[in-house]
């Protein structure tokens, strides 16, 4: 078979070529990390792992090797295994508290899912329209799709709609996107080398016209619903920071109970206001 040989033009658009299924991979990341599933697009954070069950909800944090345990049910209290007095007035807000927590769950829970199926959605369209030969398209469709389940489950481990997991959530949305987009762009700068090599960059190139602009398209929308649905939670973490902002007990060190922490300044000072009221 002839090799032909291509001049620096062609060189260039393989590189594009390259950088669409890279930058892809750059995209469904930011896209992941903009949304901040855990609050902070709300203008909150959080030290603390949540865990809703039959009898209650428990919110667990090891900060500098010292532990805390808060499980709250029906206006009850325990911190570290020990009852804290709350007063019959004030049981109202912790019951509210851990009713609103039952209902958020499962809310982020959703939007961390569906962001990884848009990743993996967009990678294997990438896949599809540049793996090479249809069987080697078909190879790389199949492999990322079982990548994409097993991101799935482990994502499941960490965040489900009874479950929030604050130390493994980052992890478990970022690191099995990159590693996938690292071993199809690998996989891709196989084929379109081949390609570019055997005469048929010009094939490739349509196709990477083609696809750099339905994939911007595609993930321009489903970003923006996502961003829609991570946005419709920010009532409801307003609502859970002002009970908050108005427990009238204290854990055993004289501190108050702060599962969300504000990390914006003029979020945090509205809040404030609309607690003293």
């Amino acid at each position: 078979m002839p090799v032909r040989v291509y001049g620096e033009t062609n060189m260039r658009k393989r590189w594009m070529v390259l950088a669409v299924s890279l930058g892809l991979a750059a995209t469904v990341q930011a896209t992941a990390h903009e949304l901040h599933v855990n609050g902070h697009h709300c203008g909150y954070s959080s030290a603390y792992d949540v865990q809703a069950k039959p009898d209650g909800i428990d919110f667990s944090r090891n900060v500098n090797g010292n532990a805390t345990d808060v499980f709250m049910h029906d206006g009850q209290l325990r911190v570290n295994g020990k009852a804290v007095a709350v007063s019959a007035a004030d049981a109202a807000r912790p019951r509210a508290y851990e009713n609103g927590m039952r209902e958020l769950l499962p809310q982020m829970a959703g939007i961390a899912n569906d962001a990884i199926g848009m990743a993996f959605d967009a990678l294997a369209t990438v896949a599809a329209t540049l793996g090479g030969s249809q069987h080697h398209r078909d190879a790389l469709v199949d492999w990322l799709n079982q990548q994409r389940r097993v991101a799935l489950r482990e994502l499941d481990a960490h965040v489900n709609a009874q479950r929030w997991d604050q130390q493994g959530f980052g992890s478990a949305i970022e690191k099995p996107v990159t590693e996938a987009a690292n071993d199809m762009a690998s996989s891709l700068t196989r084929s379109v080398l081949w390609a570019v090599l055997t005469g048929h960059a010009r094939d490739v190139e349509a196709r990477a016209d083609a696809i750099d602009q339905s994939v911007d398209k595609a993930m321009s929308e489903r970003s923006d619903q996502l961003e829609a649905h991570a946005e419709a939670i920010c009532p409801r973490l307003d609502s859970l920071a002002q009970l908050q902002q108005q427990f009238g007990f204290r854990l055993a060190d004289g501190s108050a109970l702060q599962v969300l922490t504000y990390t914006d300044k003029e979020r945090d000072n509205q809040a404030r206001q609309v607690a003293a009221r």
